[in-house]
Formats: structure tokens, C-alpha cells, sequence
């Protein structure tokens, strides 16, 4: 996928022959030109900005110009929906370019059928740019496909130990039927492992795609999230979809997902998400892992902010040491005090195969030195960056934005903030907050990447901290005992306020929100059977699940009342941010 370098575009010099462009004569009293021969000139469009073609007869010298806008982040295609009696429409999918505005013709069906609905994208002047094309298909409602596992009885007691297993999928499209694939399970996460209902990790014995997700990519590793803690069991669903929206379609990641039944030795076991496992692969976070037993540190490195890291083989610590902690935990509540703002040390797993503590060492001193001169900037604004053994050197651009675009994909890091401050997850800077780099000669990410946004059951109102549960007021630039030092040092930057304007109106004008909502609302309605049938064997629905349950859950009659919470907290949390980063003319408009 194609991946824009922003705010900086290059441009490029060509000579062309005047048929590629409207026929033009000019007539002079000297001669008439047929603009014969044509030189072009062209500012590559990015997601922030217009492109342009100049293109100039070097015989008379007239100029012609066209704007140009970059499409390559969204996509307008096909969606399926089971019937439920409502209306269904689709949306483009990823990111309009800034500027750019998108509208729908005969885009709604109700009943079992088939529609070609129109997306039409349009230009700052509405000047028409694309007309795109996709079909709305509602089918016979046959609930959540069936999953079922079989471990012979044997009990999958940790997340240590693989169990050996047989798993079969149907109830679903003929396609995806899956029967007697042979793999093995374990238990999965931290906290979550307390729950009576688990999560689990499935690692089959040969690479396969489970129900189409991720444009149907063959892998071995896949996750069953059991969302006992969310009682809308949307959270996590509905930040996928805005991870999709924006990471997706560029040079980047977020997981595909879709809710299953699970059968777990003959017996129903409830309500789950299918989802990919955060993993390197070539269909998923594609950096270049080392051969076996290798140790050389030119290769891809995936790391997650990672609390539980003491728990891993290979992790490292960046930050000055903290003394005492927050609830327990190391990493909060001490720290390097730069102006007033705590910036706690923090851990970091790397995710990914390694060999050696050399390959330790190197990463460790990469995200250090990255890390210090992102630090510096918010200190005292002085400009550093690193040199090709990644030393701190003084840095020969002159802005911040600069600066950290040489080290950072600042794009990645602005849609991660834009998904994390909508979400106010409350783990955002305690762990599943993932990066990666890769140093080979065939990356496609030579500076920090930020993606592969996971784990928001703790997130939209589903919090009992007072300020964290409203979805009122900025998030990710507060100075609260869970922050994100990523997150909270971008904030402080001199660009910050100006570019986040840009890339908020992307968001809002591409209406990814609304998808995200448009999604909650269909399987509340669509599923709410299956979603009954899981309240029944979990009796979790109205209670106060540890560890941060909101008073509000005890209100919950039924599932929908749990979505219902979820939906209008979403669309408060939009109204607040809206005032925050929209700039004044586009909310007057």
C-alpha cells in the first residue's frame, strides 16, 4: 500500500509530448504554437495536501495547472449485512484527503437484496474528483458463525502452555467452512485472566484464514477476546473500525475482526471477537524478522509499551527511574519532572523473534535517543536527531516538525492520537500501545511507526475515574497517572494544535465515526439473541465487573441498553472534540 511523506512534497521535472493534455494553439504574431513539447511539473498530492500539475510549453511558454488529491486511503466497497428490518448504508471506508467531502446516491436498503450504491468525492470548489462504485447486499439473518474447539477434554490452565487442539467453523458462507484444522490453544492476556470468561490464543498448525478477515490472509496465530469487561462488547470492535479507517489503507496496520460463538468441548462458552494476533507477518506488521539464531540488529524490530514487560524474555526500560508507583505498579508516579509534567520511565517488550542481547541493546539505544530528542524539544526546544548509528546529533532542519518527521512517521503518530484521544482508553499508557521500526535495506519503515492499536475495553465511558469517563475535554495531553509519554510529548510540540486541526477535519469529513456507531447500533439489533445467549451463560450484565466498571453498568437491563451508553457517549465525545479541534469556519459552516 502506498504510504505519502506529508507536508514536505518533492517535485519532479519531465518533458512530455502535448497529446497526453488537451489539444491548445496559441497564436502570436510570430507563429501559432501546438504546444509540441510540454514541460511538466508535479507536486505529488498527500494526505494533507493538494498535489499540482504544471505543465508549461517550453516553446511559448504557457502554463496550464491541475490540482490533484491523493485517493489511495479510502476505498468505497461491498458490505454485507444480515437482515434485521433497518435501513443499511455504506460509507468510504480510511481517509478523504483534506479538503476533499464525499456524497452518497441510492445508498439504503432494507430488505434481502442487492443495491449499487454511489460515492461521489468532491474538491474543496465541489469540483466532482471520483465517482466510485459498491454494492449494499443484505442476506438471511443466521446469527454469529459457530466456532468450535476440541482439546479432547484437556484443560488450557495458563498462557504458558499450548493444548493441543482440532477447530471447525460454520454457519457462515461456504467459502470460509473450515473443519478438522488441527492447531493448538492457550490462554491469553493479563488482567483479563482473573475473569471466568476467558480469552484465548490459537496457533494452528498450518497457516489459514478464518472467515475472510484481513482480505482473507492465510496466518497461523489468531485471538478470541472475550470482552467480559465491556458489557456493550463493542469497544474493542468499534476502535478496530476506526483503527481500519485509519491505518489500514496506507503503510500500515490494525486488525481485522468479527464476533463468533464459541464451542469449547461441546459446550457454548459465549460471545467472542475474532481478531489477528499483533504479530510480525508479511499480512499483518511487515518488517524483516533475523534467520534463526541470528544476531545481527539490522532487521525489524516490534515493540510494545509493555507494564507487564518483566514478564517477557527481551525487554528494556527508556526513561529516568521512578521511585514509589501508582496502585501498585512500577513506572507511575515518579520520574523526570520537565516543566512542570511528570514524564515517567516506561518498559518496553520487544514483540518479535530476536536472538541476542545485542539486538537488545541496539533497539534499546534507537528508542532511547529517539525518545531524548523527542523529549528535548518539549525541555527546552532545542533540535536533535540522529546520525546513522542513531547518536544524537544536532539536527540540520530548522522546525520541530522537521526534526521529528526524520526519526518519526509523525502521520502515524497524529492518527494513533486522534484514535486514543476519541477513545480515552485509561490503559493508553500502561500497555498494548505498539510501534515498530525496521533497520534493513528493504524496510518500509525506516523511522518509528505507530500502529496496531489494541485493547479498548477499558475505554468510552466504560471507566469509574470521574474526568476519564466523561467524554468531555482533551485526554491525551493531560498529566493523568496512565499517560502516554508519546502521546503527551506530541501534544506539546509547536505544530501540534495546526496539524491536529488538519488531520481532525480528515477524520470527521470522512465520517468514520459514523461508520463506527452505524456498526454497533446493526449488531445490537442484528445479533441481539447471540448477545442474550452470552448474557445468559455470563451473568455479568447490570453488575460491577473488576476492575473498573462505571456505576452507569448497574443501570443495564438488556445488552442493547449497554450499546445504547456506548453510541451516545461517542457522538458526546465527537461534539466536545469538535469544539476543541475543528477550526472555527468549518463549525460555522
Amino acid at each position: 500500500m502506498k504510504k505519502n511523506i506529508i507536508i514536505f512534497p518533492i517535485l519532479a521535472l519531465s518533458i512530455t509530448s502535448c497529446n497526453q493534455f488537451p489539444s491548445h494553439s496559441f497564436t502570436t504574431s510570430q507563429y501559432v504554437c501546438e504546444h509540441s513539447l510540454l514541460e511538466t511539473v508535479i507536486k505529488e498530492p498527500s494526505l494533507l495536501e493538494t498535489g499540482l500539475n504544471e505543465i508549461r510549453c517550453v516553446k511559448c511558454g504557457e502554463t496550464f495547472t491541475k490540482t490533484t488529491y491523493d485517493l489511495s486511503q479510502c476505498v468505497f466497497e461491498d458490505g454485507f449485512y444480515m437482515y434485521d428490518g433497518q435501513d443499511h448504508a455504506l460509507s468510504i471506508k480510511g481517509l478523504l484527503p483534506y479538503g476533499a467531502t464525499v456524497e452518497y446516491e441510492n445508498n439504503s436498503l432494507k430488505e434481502i437484496g442487492q443495491k449499487e450504491a454511489t460515492a461521489k468525492i468532491f474538491n474543496e470548489s465541489h469540483e466532482l474528483i471520483e465517482t466510485k462504485k459498491a454494492h449494499i447486499n443484505i442476506i438471511e439473518n443466521t446469527g454469529f458463525a459457530n466456532i468450535y474447539i476440541d482439546t479432547n477434554n484437556a484443560p488450557i490452565e495458563d498462557k504458558e502452555n499450548y493444548v493441543p487442539m482440532t477447530m471447525k467453523i460454520d454457519n457462515c458462507s461456504s467459502k470460509y467452512l473450515l473443519n478438522d484444522v488441527q492447531g493448538n490453544i492457550r490462554l491469553r492476556g493479563n488482567g483479563t485472566l482473573t475473569y471466568d470468561k476467558k480469552a484465548y490464543r490459537l496457533k494452528l498448525d498450518s497457516k489459514a484464514n478464518l472467515l475472510g478477515l484481513n482480505n482473507n490472509a492465510k496466518c497461523k496465530s489468531w485471538v478470541l477476546i472475550a470482552d467480559y469487561a465491556d458489557q456493550s462488547m463493542m469497544r474493542n470492535a468499534s476502535a478496530y473500525y476506526l483503527g481500519n479507517s485509519l491505518f489500514n489503507y496506507s503503510n500500515n496496520y490494525s486488525t481485522d475482526y468479527q464476533h463468533v460463538n464459541v464451542y469449547l468441548n461441546g459446550s457454548y462458552n459465549g460471545v467472542y471477537l475474532l481478531a489477528e494476533q499483533q504479530q510480525v507477518n508479511a499480512n499483518r506488521i511487515n518488517i524483516k524478522e533475523p534467520e534463526t539464531n541470528s544476531t545481527t540488529t539490522d532487521i525489524g524490530y516490534l515493540l510494545e509499551l509493555d507494564n507487564y514487560a518483566k514478564q517477557e524474555e527481551y525487554y528494556f526500560t527508556i526513561g529516568s527511574s521512578s521511585s514509589g508507583g501508582f496502585g501498585g505498579y512500577p513506572g507511575f508516579g515518579g520520574g523526570e519532572n520537565i516543566n512542570g509534567i511528570t514524564i515517567p520511565s516506561k518498559d518496553y517488550t520487544i514483540k518479535n523473534d530476536i536472538y541476542s542481547q545485542e539486538q537488545v541493546n541496539y533497539i534499546k539505544k534507537y528508542l532511547t535517543n529517539v525518545f531524548s530528542a523527542f523529549k528535548s524539544v518539549f525541555k527546552d526546544g532545542t533540535l536533535k536527531t540522529l546520525d546513522e548509528n542513531h547518536n544524537l546529533i544536532d539536527s540540520p532542519y530548522s522546525s520541530q516538525y522537521e526534526t521529528l518527521n526524520s526519526m518519526i512517521d509523525l502521520e502515524s503518530l497524529f492518527k494513533m492520537y486522534i484514535l486514543q484521544e476519541y477513545m480515552k482508553d485509561i490503559d493508553v499508557g500502561f500497555s498494548s500501545f505498539y510501534m515498530f521500526v525496521d533497520f534493513s535495506m528493504t524496510s518500509k519503515y525506516p523511522r518509528l511507526t505507530f500502529g496496531a492499536p489494541w485493547d479498548f475495553d477499558w475505554s468510552s465511558g466504560n471507566v469509574n475515574n470521574t474526568s476519564i469517563a466523561s467524554p468531555n475535554g482533551e485526554f491525551n495531553s493531560t498529566d493523568f497517572d496512565h499517560k502516554n509519554v508519546w502521546l503527551l510529548l506530541l501534544s506539546k510540540t509547536d505544530f501540534f494544535r495546526d496539524m491536529m486541526a488538519k488531520y481532525y477535519s480528515i477524520f470527521v469529513n470522512s465520517g468514520i465515526l459514523e461508520g463506527a456507531i452505524a456498526q454497533a447500533n446493526y449488531e445490537a439489533v442484528a445479533f441481539a439473541n447471540e448477545f442474550a445467549t452470552n448474557y445468559s451463560k455470563w451473568k455479568t450484565l447490570g453488575t460491577i465487573v473488576p476492575k473498573y466498571t462505571p456505576d452507569v453498568a448497574k443501570t443495564y437491563k438488556v445488552h442493547k441498553d449497554a450499546v445504547d451508553y456506548l453510541v451516545k457517549w461517542l457522538l458526546d465525545r465527537k461534539t466536545s472534540l469538535d469544539t476543541i479541534f475543528l477550526v472555527k469556519e468549518e463549525l460555522s459552516q
